[in-house]
């Protein structure tokens, strides 16, 4: 059943009536659909929760197929701004910050679509510790069509820490105009530039992120016992603080993954970076090798037909030796000879630079992903390493994400009778007046040293492919602009408000 709105406009003063020209402004009527997967191809761990999808992990997000002449994302955020990446046809069109300070936590953000069947990808560009996003609604022409895309044939999965997660990769080191250091925030992070990402991508894989920044296995980043991926792999998300429901303080993290719903052909585990700000100064790595034996079991009951890549390097491979000892007790202890270990080149810092706080820049991370750990993973799976696409996510430079009013979806009444009122006021259609923000601020963050355990009561998450069936609605607030504006509609608006409204709801079975 779809729900049809229309609005209309009346003068309730004769004054006003006689001072005023009766204007009309037609606005394109859209459907709304849940981003399910009956509609949507989820990409990384999710949950469907309170009617929204949400995520939080670097790379997340959804990618179906659609017709219409563009789709509108009706997004929520949950903590720091959050930087998405949209892609049309396997082309980066919009890449930027939705949630920014000053503005709704509540937004959309549209992208123009072509002629005929396109494809679309959304996927969220900065880390999981940092803020949860959710997708409320997708909204597309009415009548349009929606499905999901299809799986593809190879499954990857990284789990990491600030390197995997893309930390600062779009700013160098210092600011080339006073020579300061560059501070993190969400607006320089990108996954979709790090190793794991292209290494996805040049197998033409579909790929699961697990990273957070600060992360580690034995500790996190200045040795506290609390993000360390252990406590947190079997959960949809990272720890975060930020709650994704309307009326209590859930966490992402309170939710259990399910492994069924992803089964990975290849694990890749780059983790260790961050120990050794603690194990430097200890000497005795006993523990450390302890916890990486511990954590290898547990991603081999996630993923128990998935072949596993250890490696280190990229920021120091000082505990390289240590991987490579946990890695052999493993083996021995449980027969498992489908893990294999391999020592990435650090950062070269005459040839590449550094990018903020000394992490690798794109091109560490491409030099990664194509002459040193794709090439070795492609001899381990017996895969064809090809180019990384031209798709614009190395070259798009400026962010233009903008964003709009969220747009609410109508209720949905199963039960009600058709109805439909009359009015002597003309007929208009009433257009959502959306704001446009180049979205340049963001929140700095540091790497997590603290932080708390998993929520104790752990709600279990239903997989996406069993949530509730997917519902379309019509609104006829929506322009066809990919950046709308008030023009007629904003008088119209403006004489609804100064005389009032009477709303008309006409609903179709």
């Amino acid at each position: 059943m779809k729900l049809r709105n229309r609005f209309f406009a009346g003068l309730c003063s004769a004054a006003l009536a006689a001072s005023v020209l009766s204007v009309s402004a037609e606005s394109p009527k859209t459907d709304f659909y849940e981003a399910t997967a009956e509609n949507v191809k989820m990409l990384g761990r999710s949950v469907y929760f309170e009617d929204a999808l949400w995520f939080a992990n670097s790379a997340a997000g959804v990618e179906f197929k659609a017709t219409g002449s563009q789709v509108t994302f009706n997004l929520k955020i949950s903590g720091d701004p959050t930087r998405i990446g949209i892609y049309v046809n396997d082309k980066l069109v919009q890449r930027g910050l939705v949630g920014v300070k000053g503005k709704p936590k509540k937004c959309s953000v549209t992208a123009a679509l072509e002629n005929g069947e396109n494809s679309v990808k959304l996927i969220k560009l900065s880390e999981g510790p940092q803020s949860s996003m959710s997708i409320q609604s997708i909204e597309l022409d009415e009548g349009a069509s929606i499905k999901p895309a299809e799986a593809k044939e190879k499954k990857m999965e990284f789990i990491g820490d600030s390197i995997t997660c893309g930390y600062g990769i779009d700013l160098p080191l210092k600011d080339p105009e006073t020579n300061k250091n560059n501070s993190f925030s969400t607006v320089s992070e990108d996954a979709s530039k790090t190793y794991a990402y292209q290494i996805a991508e040049m197998f033409d894989a579909d790929v699961n992120f697990f990273s957070g920044s600060g992360y580690g296995i034995w500790c996190n980043y200045g040795g506290g016992r609390d993000n360390i991926m252990e406590k947190y792999y079997d959960q949809v998300g990272p720890h975060t603080w930020n709650s994704v429901s309307a009326s209590d303080y859930t966490l992402i993290e309170s939710f259990d993954w399910d492994f069924k719903n992803y089964q990975p052909d290849c694990v890749v585990i780059n983790l260790g970076t961050n120990d050794w700000s603690y194990f430097q100064s200890k000497g005795d790595t006993d523990d450390f090798e302890e916890s990486y034996i511990n954590f290898l079991k547990m991603v081999r009951k996630g993923s128990p037909d998935a072949k596993i890549v250890c490696t280190l390097g990229l920021m120091g491979a000082d505990l390289f030796e240590q991987i490579e000892n946990a890695v052999d007790d493993y083996k021995t202890e449980t027969n498992d000879e489908e893990v294999y270990t391999f020592e990435l080149e650090p950062i070269n810092a005459a040839s590449e630079g550094y990018a903020v706080d000394y992490h690798p820049t794109v091109v560490s991370n491409t030099r990664a992903a194509a002459d040193e750990l794709g090439p070795y993973i492609a001899d381990v799976m017996g895969w064809q390493l090809g180019d990384l696409p031209d798709d614009g996510t190395m070259t798009l430079a400026p962010d233009n994400i903008e964003q709009g009013d969220f747009h609410e979806q109508p209720a949905v009444e199963p039960d009600s009778q058709p109805e439909e009122n009359s009015s002597s006021a003309a007929e208009s259609e009433s257009s959502s007046v959306a704001e446009s923000s180049s979205a340049a601020e963001s929140s700095s963050a540091a790497e997590s040293t603290s932080g708390s355990s998993a929520a104790e009561s752990k709600a279990s998450s239903a997989a996406a492919s069993s949530a509730s069936s997917a519902k379309t609605t019509t609104n006829p607030n929506q322009t066809t602009n990919q950046n709308p504006t008030t023009g007629m509609a904003g008088g119209m608006a403006m004489i609804a408000l100064m005389g009032g409204a009477v709303i008309i709801s006409k609903r179709k079975k």
